[in-house]
């Protein structure tokens, strides 16, 4: 029973990280359409990456901070940015 349940886990973290490779290559693919109606060519791979890299740090850098300010006012504590 213990074989199952291991087994069982380990297939679960593998759909959890399809899901995710899945949908980062979601986010390339409407990247690619974006630049491709921008700049009216087909985006060189190096293009998307730059700007798929960008959009994951602008990401983090934008809600990551708006979060943990919202997490902080329930806790009670004081943001001091």
């Amino acid at each position: 029973m213990f074989h199952i349940l291991t087994l069982r886990t380990s297939f679960e973290t593998i759909y959890v990280d399809m899901e995710k490779a899945k949908k980062l290559k979601l986010l390339k693919a409407k990247i690619a359409v974006a630049l491709q109606d921008e700049y009216g060519r087909v985006p060189t791979e190096d293009e998307i990456n730059q700007v798929f890299h960008l959009t994951r740090v602008m990401y983090k850098a934008v809600l990551g901070l708006h979060y943990r300010r919202k997490e902080q006012k329930k806790s009670g504590q004081l943001a001091i940015f």
